[in-house]
């Protein structure tokens, strides 16, 4: 009898589904819009297709508008077909986030407009610009620079209102830090100028929580022009390939920071794919200055650690921080994947147990052969973070320390993730955060790097902590109607829930 009752839901639901897409698609044409619907259009499984593979939602169609006025257009027409709504930039979510399950998805790749204001060193962009032109247009034309991704084709709206640490974040802060001011169109089609001092609640759920509450028109981000022309690029590899020269290196690399000897112009990428141990980073102050202040941490690591660097121009050195950076072609092409990531911060670092269990299980346990692991450790810190309280901005980061990231891929070749793909990296990481817990240390993640199987309660608390019932509060202001709680993890009002995962 349950089976019925099911079966009879399914059903009932199927067909308002279809109903709501066929309203969605007449309003959408009467109202001029380019659209792409499965039932009309034979490129819409191309149109939809989700740069995470392992990820695929379909959505109820597609729309590409092209001004102001045909987003409102678009917006209407999804509340009178009672879908839901998500925004599309450069389309890199991790969890495909921006393709709502039956709902419609606004592709922002219209919205290209950048214009720089000399006096201020403000920079605005467009709700589709991506990394690569817009980065390249303001150094060539201004010699200016911004934080941002270490992807050169990503959407910059979508990875800025996420975090979006980048090659700059330690001196300048992250990309969402940086930013300055919004443009959003509520649900309603009423669009809303938001920054610290104008409608400052909006702006501040922007900041970790931006995609549900509204379409981002447009960022306004503060730029930066550096010091120095030329900048290093370097390597440290060891060659001690055991287990405890590589937590002695970790623990060591921390240690010189928090004793205040890490300037917030150098920076470090610690990779967990070892063996071998390595790492890389860029420094971006006086480069007369750098080996006097690389000796004393060279002489902290093992015996035979290899040193290497590279000075060269500026912007060389953002090319290779931003691999092809220059030229408008995606270098990350879709691929299969599960992430898991977390934040340790400076009141509670990395210890002896923790980053043994982490090495241990993670990389030096990795035995498939269907997947292939990669993941880094972020050296975050530095005076932008230290700077802040968790209450700045909805999503929780202040006094971060390490950005911990551990991903399995899906092997060369294969089509289909492993059935126990999940459940694998899950076991491998969790001998890491046991300790954790057991040293008292909460469990804090990243909003750019989401782990799609945590539950409502994991992620809020990870991501948001006491900022997530602000965030719930201030939907009831600014989407009152759940248009945009489009994903497992956007934001719901009090009460309610976001759409089930999707793994």
């Amino acid at each position: 009898m349950v089976r019925l009752f099911n079966l009879a839901a399914f059903a009932t639901a199927t067909l308002a589904s279809c109903t709501h897409a066929q309203d969605l698609e007449a309003c959408l044409e009467t109202a001029g819009l380019i659209t792409s619907f499965p039932e009309t259009n034979a490129s819409f499984p191309n149109d939809i297709r989700s740069w995470q593979r392992r990820i695929t939602p379909t959505p109820a169609g597609v729309a590409w508008p092209r001004t102001t006025d045909e987003v409102t257009a678009a917006l209407a027409c999804a509340r009178e077909a009672k879908v839901l709504v998500a925004a599309r930039d450069g389309g890199h979510c991790y969890g495909s986030y921006s393709l709502p399950n039956a709902g419609l998805t606004i592709n922002m790749t219209n919205f290209q407009e950048v214009s720089y204001d000399e006096s201020t060193g403000l920079l605005t962009y467009g709700g589709g610009a991506l990394v690569s032109p817009v980065v390249s247009w303001l150094w060539k034309t201004h010699g200016a620079r911004f934080p941002h991704v270490r992807a050169n084709m990503v959407g910059l709206v979508g990875s800025s209102i996420g975090g979006g640490f980048g090659s700059l974040s330690r001196m300048l802060g992250t990309p969402m830090d940086y930013l300055e001011g919004a443009t959003y169109m509520l649900y309603n089609g009423t669009v809303v100028e938001t920054s610290r001092t104008k409608n400052p609640e909006l702006f501040w759920a922007l900041q970790g929580a931006g995609s549900s509450y509204g379409i981002i028109l447009s960022l306004t981000t503060k730029t930066w022009k550096p010091t120095y022309q030329q900048a290093i690029n370097y390597t440290i590899t060891l060659t001690d390939s055991s287990l405890g020269a590589g937590v002695d290196a970790l623990l060591a690399i921390q240690e010189h920071y928090l004793t205040g000897q890490w300037p917030d112009e150098l920076t470090m990428r610690w990779s967990l794919t070892a063996p071998p141990y390595t790492g890389s980073g860029f420094y971006w102050g006086n480069p007369e200055d750098f080996d006097k202040l690389l000796e004393p941490l060279v002489a902290k690591l093992p015996n035979g650690t290899q040193l290497t660097r590279t000075v060269q121009d500026f912007w060389a050195v953002e090319n290779v921080a931003t691999p092809s950076i220059d030229i408008p072609i995606d270098t990350f092409p879709p691929r299969s994947f599960y992430l898991q990531a977390l934040v340790l911060r400076e009141d509670q670092p990395f210890t002896k147990e923790s980053a043994t269990a982490l090495y241990n299980f993670t990389t030096l346990a990795f035995n498939r052969t269907d997947l292939t692991k990669f993941g880094f450790i972020d050296l975050w810190g530095g005076k932008p973070t230290k700077a802040l309280t968790d209450e700045d901005t909805s999503f929780a980061h202040a006094n971060s320390l390490w950005l911990i990231r551990w991903e399995g891929r899906l092997a060369t070749g294969l089509t289909d993730f492993p059935a126990d793909g999940l459940s694998y990296m899950q076991n491998g990481f969790e001998p890491f955060k046991k300790q954790l817990a057991a040293e008292g240390v909460p469990l804090r993640g990243f909003v750019n790097y989401r782990d799609t199987a945590l539950t409502v309660d994991q992620w809020s608390e990870r991501l948001y902590g006491k900022n997530y019932a602000k965030l719930q509060q201030l939907k009831t202001v600014y989407d009152p109607e759940g248009m945009f709680t489009a994903h497992p993890q956007s934001i719901a009002g009090p009460g309610q829930q976001p759409p089930a995962a999707i793994n």
